[in-house]
């Protein structure tokens, strides 16, 4: 059999260049497809925005109008409340209005009420009147006891009548008053004591053995101190006993009056207030110028249970002197040097009138 030749079998050149050309064209039509897909999604991409943009935009132009539908619906309810609450104010208006003439035409029918400063110095007047006449009565009894006029209790008691003596409670310590120039001044012993006191104590110049002082340093001191009340200014001397006599100055301008005494923040009514009458009892200093004034104060206190008593004054000084205690260097050896004196008769000392008796 014969062998076939190389030569005839076919070539596949052919065949390679077809498959080439083919998957080229594919390649490109892969590309190209590719391309337009990619552009085709970004299309709709865009479409799809532009169409929810437009959706967006509506739904908020929807929602919009529904505000300013709600709105104007609350704008028309507020003016409605509003019209209706200047109805009622308008109303309220004309019934103030109404109220006030009213009271307008009922003052008019009313009778003048009378100034009240006018009502304040006829008060005064009365009072004045009054204090001239009780002055006048105590200047007559006065007048038939320095003569020594020979009276029947019964024709005095037409003029005034005087409250007969008895003993203050048991105990029980003074409160002093100074009634003068019309005036009345209370003086608080105990407080000026214990004011006096407690400086000796803080910063005072301090006693010898026998607890007596230099008087001129303790003189200065308490004057340095300037111790006082509302009323009073305490000074202070040295007798020749070498007694620290303390005496008060009065301070003219902080008196009070018949008129004053009797208001509900008078400086007279607080010391009354201060004390009790079963702790203390009053004792009035009454100079001739303020029968009237002790009069008005002892009833007030009268009518507070307080018991209370009353001297004549008719000196140039406010007040007497306080011993509190204090004595000067050399009054131990004074008293000490002092001879007992005898009994000229050998009879006995009559007793003396107990200090709190009052009238």
């Amino acid at each position: 059999m014969r062998k076939k030749k190389k030569d005839d079998i076919g070539s596949l050149d052919s065949l390679l260049d077809t498959i080439t050309t083919v998957v080229g064209i594919l390649i490109i039509l892969l590309i190209v497809v590719q391309l337009g897909a990619g552009s085709a999604v970004k299309r709709i991409v865009d479409e799809k925005k532009e169409e929810n943009s437009i959706e967006l935009m509506e739904l908020a132009m929807k929602q919009f109008e529904d505000q300013k539908k709600n709105l104007n619906e609350e704008k028309k309810r507020l003016q409605l409340q509003q019209a209706s609450q200047n109805k009622d104010q308008q109303k309220l208006i004309e019934e103030i209005s109404e109220l006030e003439k009213e009271l307008s035409d009922k003052k008019k029918g009313m009778p003048p009420v009378p100034p009240p400063l006018q009502n304040l110095r006829q008060e005064k007047s009365k009072l004045f009147n009054q204090k001239n006449s009780i002055e006048v009565k105590f200047r007559k009894v006065k007048g038939l006891l320095s003569s020594g006029t020979d009276q029947n209790s019964k024709s005095m008691s037409k003029d005034i009548s005087l409250p007969d003596p008895k003993p203050a409670v048991p105990g029980s310590k003074p409160f002093r008053f100074l009634c003068r120039e019309g005036m009345i001044y209370p003086i608080n012993e105990s407080m000026l004591y214990a004011r006096i006191k407690s400086a000796l104590t803080k910063s005072g110049p301090k006693p010898n053995k026998d607890g007596e002082y230099d008087s001129s340093a303790f003189i200065n001191f308490i004057h340095s101190q300037k111790i006082s009340t509302s009323f009073f200014t305490v000074k202070v001397s040295v007798d020749g006993g070498k007694v620290m006599r303390f005496t008060v100055e009065r301070k003219r301008a902080a008196g009070e009056g018949e008129m004053e005494l009797v208001k509900p923040s008078s400086e007279y009514l607080k010391a009354l207030a201060g004390i009790s009458p079963k702790t203390h009892y009053l004792l009035f200093e009454v100079f001739p110028d303020s029968f009237g004034t002790y009069l008005s104060a002892r009833e007030l206190s009268n009518g507070r249970k307080f018991p209370a008593g009353w001297k004549p004054a008719n000196r140039s000084n406010d007040w007497w002197g306080f011993d509190w205690g204090y004595r000067a260097i050399g009054r131990k050896a004074m008293i000490a040097a002092r001879t007992k004196p005898k009994s000229a008769t050998g009879k006995p000392v009559p007793a003396k009138k107990p200090a709190n008796v009052l009238d």
